[in-house]
């Protein structure tokens, strides 16, 4: 079974280089999580038991970190053109945290259980998730933007020919 074509990674990449890029993603998030924690706050701050405030604040800094390095791979033509831009980051912001959190404190399943079981009814909940996405999403609109706005449209069409498959500029971009 083959993947849809735009979850297929850019070209001429190989296995081995789409894997760096979601590991160099998942680090990108991991520093800037411990990072931020450890900096403003102290490494404690991301207990299970910890105040939410302190936690939120690291987790913003992980989403700017995620999302700009993923956002600099897209531009680099490493990862893939749809999962550098959405599948990737969002699912390292929701694992990569958690995973620090549940190592580095054990995990807490009362508190996995109290989230599944009450996930509509613990606004909370939506906060952390706007936490861990929409700065990252913000930023890496920016970058995307300010980079795209230094290319001419010969330029868009060579880093187009070069880095994305015929199949993928077939189904999405030529009319």
């Amino acid at each position: 079974m083959a993947l849809p074509i735009g979850l297929t990674p850019f070209a001429n990449q190989s296995r081995t280089a789409h894997a760096g890029v979601l590991v160099g993603g998942a680090l990108a998030c991991l520093l800037g999580y411990v990072g931020a924690a450890a900096l403003l706050f102290e490494l404690g701050a991301l207990d299970h038991g910890a105040p939410d405030g302190p936690r939120r604040v690291a987790s913003a800094v992980a989403s700017l970190a995620c999302w700009g390095f993923y956002a600099a791979a897209f531009a680099r033509g490493k990862g893939g053109p749809v999962t550098d831009a959405l599948v990737s980051p969002v699912a390292t912001v929701a694992v990569v945290p958690t995973a620090f959190r549940w190592v580095a404190f054990g995990p807490a399943w009362g508190v996995f259980r109290d989230r599944i079981a009450r996930f509509l009814f613990r606004p909370g909940l939506f906060v952390d998730a706007a936490v861990l996405i929409l700065p990252g999403v913000v930023f890496a609109v920016g970058l995307l933007a300010l980079w795209a706005s230094r290319l001419d449209e010969a330029a868009i069409e060579a880093w187009q020919r070069e880095h994305l498959s015929a199949a993928f500029r077939r189904e999405f971009l030529e009319e």
